[in-house]
């Protein structure tokens, strides 16, 4: 029935958007990273999931569960709550656990979508960092570039960047926020290039 759904979503980007995605192999072929990128729409989770074959787990507000139609999907595509402005230890050991079972896990650094309509970045919070630290994964960035806001067949861009390896950074004695800023900048990066 999802596949179905998933199907029908995937041609409705298709029909009434021009999409491209750049270095798709590199999502596809990625197993147990936290996928980490700019978040400027609510269409973004949806284009990352119906788009590629591979399935990403995204990490939602808890507020979008309140919404019964809306909370049946979200648990049948295994989205994983958040309780904003907490340490909400459930959510990350959700995260956690999905990443060392080899399942990609989504999360938008900024937490919250930028109204910048030049695709500025808001500040990074640190629950990549933590939650990539805690499981040992990678953090593969990505960004979406959309033409004119997302209005009927404008472009929309998807570009997979590079992984990071968060370990590594840590054991160079990188903290949270010094991971943080680099993961920024890696989007910030494949923005730049693009626009």
């Amino acid at each position: 029935m999802y596949r179905i759904i998933k199907k029908l979503i995937r041609t409705y980007y298709k029909i009434f958007y021009k999409i491209s995605i750049v270095n798709k192999e590199k999502l596809e072929n990625a197993s147990g990273v936290v996928l980490s990128g700019n978040h400027t729409s609510n269409h973004d989770p949806v284009l990352i999931y119906t788009l590629f074959d591979k399935a990403t787990r995204f990490i939602a507000k808890e507020e979008l569960f309140k919404i019964p139609i809306l909370k049946n999907l979200l648990e049948k595509l295994e989205v994983i709550p958040v309780k904003r402005g907490s340490f909400d230890r459930a959510c990350i050991a959700a995260a956690v656990n999905g990443l060392k079972s080899g399942q990609n896990i989504g999360i938008f650094p900024e937490g919250t979508r930028s109204k910048s309509k030049d695709l500025k970045l808001g500040e990074g919070h640190s629950g990549v960092s933590l939650i990539s630290s805690r499981a040992g994964a990678n953090v593969l960035t990505f960004a979406i570039i959309p033409k004119k806001h997302f209005r009927l067949f404008s472009e929309i861009k998807i570009v997979i960047g590079d992984e990071i390896n968060v370990t590594s950074l840590r054991e160079e004695g990188y903290k949270h926020d010094q991971i943080t800023s680099e993961i920024m900048k890696s989007i910030e990066n494949i923005i730049k290039k693009e626009i």
